[in-house]
Parts: structure tokens; C-alpha cells; sequence
């Protein structure tokens, strides 16, 4: 089950993941080139997709939203 919803009618899944890579690595360079957290964040993180899940939108802009779970993806 993806934790992520393609809002784009013009960006494949597989061009979505590769995005995604882009955007962390965007990320943690934004953040002086380190992010660090702990593994039991980590796993809260985890048990919070059970509910909630990314919704990334992609133009010229990309968005990125933490939503509800859409009860048809649970």
C-alpha cells in the first residue's frame, strides 16, 4: 500500500519515487546537509500511516500535503 497519493495526471508512480528521492535530497541539503532523527520516530511515523498519508502534486511546483488516509486506500 503506497503512503504516498499521485495527485498528477502527468507523472507516472515510477517518475513520482524519483521525484521523491530528488525532494529529500533537497530536503536534508535545505537543512545544512544533515537531518538526523531517532529510530522510535521513526516508528511512530510508521504507525501514523495506518491513517494519514502524503498527497504530492506535481506542476510547476511540487506540493507535498499530509492528509487523511482516503478510506479506499486503507
Amino acid at each position: 500500500m503506497s503512503q504516498i497519493l499521485n495527485l498528477s495526471q502527468h507523472t507516472t508512480d515510477d517518475e513520482l519515487q524519483r521525484l521523491t528521492t530528488l525532494l529529500l535530497f533537497h530536503l536534508v541539503e535545505r537543512c545544512g546537509g544533515q537531518v538526523q532523527f531517532k529510530m522510535e520516530d521513526a516508528q511512530r511515523v510508521q504507525s501514523s500511516l495506518t491513517t494519514k498519508m502524503v498527497q504530492m502534486q506535481v506542476g510547476d511546483e511540487v506540493r507535498l500535503r499530509i492528509i487523511d488516509r482516503l478510506p479506499e486506500l486503507q
